[in-house]
């Protein structure tokens, strides 16, 4: 992240440049960008001391010798420097810029993306040979090992973006006499591409440490650590142990989870309470009119595709007809066709989500009106997905749903929006100041905290005493659907069912075709119409007024014909379009602080 930032913001610079170029420039030139140059030296020196409270700093001065083309292409040099190092800002400061002979050079500072970018020269072109001098402060340029074993001057002395060759490299490092004394006699100097572990030569002589006759290449640099004793200088806060910011936003977020997960509890303990009536389950192999599939499914919950559902529903009852479509001739041959409804008496509707869909699927509900259901429709699809939340508002006003709160759920709700807030704001705390990972899963945990919550404070919709009975009626159908044929038939020659129904098997089938429906909301269509194919089997000559293609394609295929269709049916209701420690060794080149990046501007 921190090369790409680099990289981003020296082409950004040098984009300014060649703006500027072409701007200032009467006659178009030839050469385009401005990184076209070398170095024929760069030197820099560090002076490392402390201020008056222990912390860090260093006085730098760069010494830039860059050789550029004869041609109008440079106004100078670009000089980014990275601002944060391990975690705490190095506050770079007290810019100044001169020449070889001490002469002040005019030059701009910009700050952009954790960066403080020096430009040198102003809108005249230099040519040839150019030296410039950079001097600034930073700040808390020494940092603490990780195993706590001593301090390390770990530091990137050029950066690893410049594309330019650096004929000769050298460095002087020097630390001021309190911390020369705690010099622990290690020092590493790396040198090459981002992360090379090459290592260059580095002397010291008084507590002076030197690199010298380097010859780098396009993006490649210098990199020193230079070990002192623990504890020589005073960390900056950022990188201090801090429980707030480093270990409390997991104890926030194991609270926040933790209270919004236990007001879910009482929450799904009032729905599970509001589904149950009587608690018995008895089967069942009528559903009343009042009760079309749109209107059971939210009611028995864990329904797929009402809406395919409610067509059936509407043809098994006469209003309409299931025919097979005609193919279509495609490159490799004919496609399958796709099924059409045919209306045949819109009055054998009764209920008044049977004519609205009706309504949605033949606008002019002329009988004999024919409609091919889409393979892809999102015009259809959100027809039926309109029908299905006019199926779940019907049982609603119907009386089967209620919404209420759970107190218990609502009290732990309101405590664990608190704690998630607190902890939101402790996570972007410690995200801003430390960046840490304690504030990333603070962060995430005090989002999930907040949704688990409201979950808990909101209202929620639950089944009347009317809509638990329904609920277990329905369940008593899905127990007629699921057993055994033969217990479907005592049932159905039961005193109580030979009330309501005169057994002949003629009768049955219609039982049986018009539980069809539900049994696709239940998930046991594939079941149900095989023990339809059975019943048709059993009475030669019948044909299913409903899908009379049933006799073009024989009872012997009959459940895949009507899988196939519900699959397709199914497909077309739910279409949607679809519009990533070196001082001591085992470090590296680019590991440390500074560096930054550098170019022509």
């Amino acid at each position: 992240m921190r090369t790409m930032r680099r990289t981003l913001l020296g082409i950004a610079v040098a984009l300014l440049g060649v703006g500027a170029t072409a701007v200032a420039a009467p006659i178009p030139v030839a050469h385009a960008g401005t990184e076209d140059f070398s170095y024929d030296s760069w030197q820099v020196e560090y002076e490392v001391g402390t201020d008056e409270e222990g912390r860090a700093i260093a006085h730098v001065t760069e010494t830039l010798t860059a050789r550029f083309p004869d041609f109008d292409q440079n106004r100078g040099l670009v000089r980014g420097l990275p601002i944060d190092y391990q975690g705490a800002s190095t506050d770079p400061r007290d810019f100044s810029v001169s020449d070889a002979a001490g002469d002040p050079v005019p030059f701009e500072l910009e700050h952009d993306d954790g960066f403080v970018a020096v430009l040198t020269g102003d809108d005249r072109y230099v040519h040839g040979v150019q030296i410039y001098v950079i001097e600034y402060t930073l700040s808390d340029v020494v940092l603490a090992r990780d195993d706590g074993k001593a301090d390390e001057f770990y530091w990137d002395l050029t950066d690893f973006e410049h594309q330019q060759p650096i004929d000769d490299f050298s460095a002087r490092i020097s630390f001021s006499p309190e911390l020369a004394e705690r010099l622990n006699g290690e020092a590493r100097c790396y040198s090459g591409e981002p992360r090379s572990t090459q290592e260059c030569t580095i002397t010291e002589t008084d507590g002076v440490f030197a690199v010298s006759g380097l010859a780098l290449g396009p993006r490649e640099g210098a990199t020193v650590a230079i070990g002192l004793a623990a504890g020589s200088v005073v960390q900056p806060p950022a990188r201090l142990p801090n429980f707030a910011l480093d270990a409390l936003p997991f104890a926030g977020a194991a609270a926040a989870l933790g209270v919004g997960v236990a007001g879910l509890i009482p929450v799904l303990a009032l729905r599970r309470r509001s589904r149950t009536a009587r608690g018995v389950i008895v089967a069942q192999y009528d559903v009343p009119g009042s009760l079309p599939p749109l209107v059971a499914a939210p009611i028995v919950g864990g329904s797929s595709n009402p809406a395919s559902a409610q067509l059936v529903h509407l043809a098994v009852n006469g209003a309409l007809r299931i025919e097979d479509g005609v193919p279509e001739q495609g490159l490799f041959g004919p496609k399958q066709a796709q099924p059409v409804l045919r209306l045949l008496d819109p009055e054998r509707v009764g209920d008044p989500l049977d004519r609205e869909t009706v309504q949605q699927v033949f606008p002019h509900a002329t009988p004999g009106e024919a409609f091919t259901i889409p393979k892809q429709s999102e015009s259809f699809a959100s027809k039926m997905s309109k029908l299905q939340s006019s199926g779940a508002e019907q049982a609603r006003a119907r009386g089967y749903f209620r919404r209420a709160h759970s107190p218990a759920g609502r009290v732990l709700g309101i405590v664990g929006i608190v704690l998630s807030v607190g902890l939101l704001a402790l996570s972007l705390t410690a995200i801003a100041q430390r960046g840490s990972g304690a504030g990333v899963v603070g962060l995430i945990a005090a989002a999930a905290g907040v949704v688990l919550s409201i979950i808990a404070v909101c209202p929620h919709r639950v089944h009347t005493t009317a809509g638990a009975e329904t609920r277990e009626y329905l369940e008593g159908v899905r127990e007629f659907i699921r057993v055994a044929e033969a217990d479907r038939i005592r049932m159905l020659q039961s005193y109580t069912g030979a009330e309501r129904l005169q057994d002949g098997s003629v009768d049955v089938i219609h039982v049986y075709e018009k539980l069809l429906p539900y049994a696709m909301l239940f998930g046991l269509e594939k079941q149900w119409t095989r023990a339809l194919a059975v019943r048709y089997e059993q009475s030669p000559g019948y044909v299913p007024y409903w899908y009379p293609a049933v006799a073009v394609h024989g009872l012997g295929a009959f459940d895949s014909t009507i899988s196939q269709f519900t699959s397709s049916l199914n497909s077309s209701v739910s279409y949607t379009s679809s519009s990533s420690g070196g001082s001591s060794g085992g470090g590296f080149s680019g590991g440390g602080g500074g560096g930054g990046f550098s170019g022509g501007r």
